[in-house]
């Protein structure tokens, strides 16, 4: 017979986090919204990427599709899992971010608000992500 007992709601069970409330909640809302129309372009970038393929750049052309398909509801799968509390998709959505901000360097010569619109949207989702009452709403190492 097992003597234990489950966890109360006051213990912290990593299998079962407590979705973030209040205004942790509205601002992961925030980064959500920005990640999720990021994820979006990814897989629409996917999309066409898959129907331009070509004979004389079949492996490129499906491999590009891909990664982009794939990290792009990636990404969703983050924001899904932050806003149910699990802290772990924070640092994933974070990554995605500040990678976001490094190669917004890259399109620097491109149309101005590639870039812009790249930086600007890394900057207010990793705002959002690192901000005092997120990182409140997602310690997991409570009463150590």
């Amino acid at each position: 017979m097992d003597d234990e007992q489950p966890p109360t709601p006051d213990e912290h069970d990593p299998a079962h986090p407590v979705p973030p409330a209040g205004t942790a909640r509205r601002v992961l809302l925030v980064a959500g919204v920005i990640i999720s129309a990021e994820a979006l372009a990814l897989i629409a970038l996917a999309v066409l990427e898959a129907s331009a393929v070509v004979s004389e750049r079949l492996g490129l052309g499906i491999s590009t599709a891909l990664f982009l398909g794939l990290f792009g509801v990636l990404l969703l799968v983050g924001v899904n899992r932050v806003l149910n509390g699990h802290a772990w998709a924070r640092g994933l959505l974070v990554f995605s971010q500040l990678i976001q901000l490094l190669l917004s360097f890259n399109f620097r010569g491109d149309v101005w608000w590639i870039p812009t619109a790249l930086a600007a949207s890394a900057v207010v989702a990793l705002g959002c992500l690192l901000s005092p009452p997120v990182t409140r709403a997602l310690i997991t190492d409570q009463g150590v």
